[in-house]
């Protein structure tokens, strides 16, 4: 009889572990996929950032071109 009970106890255990690993495997999976749509997000910002830094160059040239000066309507 001990050793049936050990069994059962043995079995729970086992059938505990398998479920925190599927649980855990499919949180590394949710996970995953967070990672990879920030990925594509963060390259999205990263061209918008490329895109403002540019029209700030620009800007920026265009006002050391007019010497700073405001225009007529100032």
């Amino acid at each position: 009889m001990a050793a049936s009970k050990e069994i059962t106890v043995l079995q729970e255990q086992i059938d505990d572990l398998q479920s925190r690993v599927a649980y855990q495997e499919d949180l590394l999976q949710s996970l995953n996929d967070i990672i990879a749509s920030q990925e594509v997000v963060m390259g999205r910002m990263q061209q918008q950032l490329q895109q403002n830094r540019e029209k700030l160059e620009d800007v920026t040239h265009s006002l050391e071109q007019t010497g700073g000066e405001k225009p007529p309507h100032y």
